[in-house]
């Protein structure tokens, strides 16, 4: 990969976190209350300078390298990423749909990333921590179809 080890490469992976637990934050407010549309946006900045930083520094802006895994992982994600940019222009209905289906996403990635990857095996404990959080207030929320308050 290119830029192993660097700096860029290890505040691109904080982005990640930070990312990650904003958007489950967000998950959480947008099930016990209205989305929180100033937040959501901050988060998804974060997220896109994440993402723009994983091209440039991991990948040195080289589609092999990105699709290296397959073609269906790199979908997945950039449609997430595509779920999490649109969520924060169109209404709040709509909105919370794709946050939620964006977090789910997000989530079997970051999951499997902190199991596979050493750069990121340090935040297993908190990744494995949002996505029990956030799954729990979605299965509520869908499943039981029970208010989260």
């Amino acid at each position: 990969m290119v830029g192993e080890g660097t700096p860029a490469i290890f505040v691109t992976f904080v982005l990640a976190l930070v990312g990650y637990v904003g958007l489950t934050g967000v998950v959480v407010l947008s099930i016990v209350r209205r989305l929180p549309v100033v937040l959501w946006r901050g988060v998804a900045v974060v997220i896109l300078v994440h993402v723009l930083m994983v091209w440039a520094f991991r990948y040195g802006w080289q589609f092999d390298l990105a699709v290296r895994n397959g073609y269906a992982g790199f979908a997945m994600f950039h449609g997430a990423l595509a779920c999490i940019l649109v969520s924060t222009v169109v209404g709040e209905k709509r909105s919370r749909i794709l946050v939620h289906i964006a977090f789910g996403i997000v989530t079997v990635g970051a999951l499997g990333a902190t199991f596979l990857y050493d750069v990121v095996s340090a935040y297993r404990i908190p990744v494995i921590l949002c996505a029990g959080i956030g799954g729990f207030f979605l299965f509520r929320a869908y499943v039981l179809k029970r208010p989260a308050a």
